[in-house]
């Protein structure tokens, strides 16, 4: 091969390496161009990622700020259900304060102890009114303490201005039913009676219905109860000189029936032990009356007492005032059953007993009175006492919609 052969071949050589170089240049610069646009591509989808859970986190942000404004506007305008629980939250803030200052408590029956709720904020045991209430709402309070037997009772008194008051159960029955004439509520000496074949004197108390007999002059309320289906017990079965056998003797103070009564009340049988709190011991009138005619004017039934009992009986009197017969004067006068409410009720014995004869117990039915022997079974209807301090839930007194106590 000559030189200028070796020289044409080397100048092809060279062409074919400058292709070759040119082909990876352009090779290399698509790679890069489809890298880039790959690389491209991969940041715009993680950016819309991002986008998302920005747009995710601030939503509930927002909801949490707004959950937050609602609670604390809730807050400031009811800050418990109603002023009920207000009530029940003082008598939860009384008992545990007499649990902390037992030496506090009543020693007495009928002589209560009254704390302030003001005391019982500043002893921690009670939230101020302000953050119960609506803001524009000025409280006061105090919660009465009564002891009853081995128990205490625990009555709040909650005033709110002209907002709200809590009301006790003996004013609501004087303001509805307050009368001179019909069927109503009469007020005889310092008492307030129950009169008339119709009155709203119908109250749920143990889970059961009652009927109100009247107010006691001390605003204890006298209650009889009629719901259940009354027993038969005698009233005294002892043996009786007198009479040679076992008559009975109508002396209270040892008869059988005081024993039932006294029972009744241990046992939990007419009033069950959660409302027995709610019951006053009284004096009971078991004086005597004439087994023959006898004018109701001259009754004098609280001649003699019995003290200190909780549960006891009617006496007759009291089975008679309610008729507003102008005509029944007598205790055995059948115009008493007229216009009288006891007409539908068998009331069956009672606390007062004959005084010509030593066996002899008043009884009364729908309305009438009669003698009977007390060692006969006879329907026995249980009568208490409830506290002048117990609260008004609910109801008017009809049978339909009876009072309902608060506690």
């Amino acid at each position: 091969m000559d030189k200028d052969e070796r020289k044409e071949n080397i100048e092809e050589e060279q062409e074919k390496i400058e292709e070759n170089e040119e082909l990876d240049e352009i090779e290399s610069e698509e790679e890069f161009t489809y890298t880039l646009d790959n690389n491209s591509n991969g940041n715009n989808g993680g950016y819309e990622k991002n986008s998302y859970i920005y747009i995710l986190v601030g939503f509930v942000i927002l909801l949490i700020i707004i959950v937050t404004l609602v609670v604390v506007a809730n807050n400031k305008t009811k800050k418990v259900s109603g002023y009920s629980d207000v009530e029940s939250r003082m008598v939860s803030a009384a008992k545990k304060y007499y649990e902390k200052y037992p030496e506090q408590l009543p020693q007495m029956e009928n002589v209560p102890m009254s704390i302030d709720a003001e005391k019982l904020v500043q002893s921690s045991f009670l939230k101020p009114f302000s953050e119960m209430v609506k803001e524009d709402v000025q409280c006061t309070g105090q919660v009465k303490v009564y002891k009853s037997d081995d128990m205490y009772s625990y009555f709040p008194y909650l005033n709110c201005g002209t907002t709200y008051k809590s009301t006790k159960l003996k004013d609501k029955i004087i303001e509805d039913n307050l009368a001179t004439d019909g069927n109503g509520l009469y007020k005889i000496d310092n008492e307030y009676v129950f009169r008339g074949e119709y009155p709203n004197n119908y109250v749920k108390f143990n889970s059961e219905i009652w009927r109100i007999i009247k107010i006691n002059e001390d605003g204890s309320i006298k209650l009889m109860q009629v719901e259940k289906k009354p027993e038969k017990v005698v009233w005294d079965d002892r043996y009786n000189n007198e009479r040679s056998g076992n008559t009975g003797k109508n002396d209270f103070r040892v008869s059988r029936i005081l024993d039932e009564l006294k029972e009744s009340y241990n046992t939990n049988k007419y009033v069950n032990k959660e409302n027995k709190e709610l019951l006053v011991k009284k004096n009971w009138c078991i004086g005597k009356a004439l087994e023959s005619n006898m004018e109701i004017s001259s009754l004098d039934v609280c001649n003699d007492q019995y003290e200190d009992l909780y549960i006891g009986l009617l006496t007759i009197d009291e089975v008679l005032i309610p008729s507003l017969d102008v005509n029944c004067k007598n205790i055995y006068d059948g115009a008493c059953t007229n216009y009288n409410y006891f007409t539908g009720i068998n009331v069956g014995w009672t606390l007062t007993t004959g005084q010509q004869k030593t066996y002899t117990v008043f009884s009364a039915l729908r309305g009438s009175i009669d003698v009977k022997n007390a060692s006969i079974s006879n329907v026995i209807r249980p009568v208490v006492n409830i506290n002048s301090d117990v609260l008004y839930k609910t109801g008017d007194g009809t049978e339909k919609t009876p009072y309902v106590i608060g506690k």
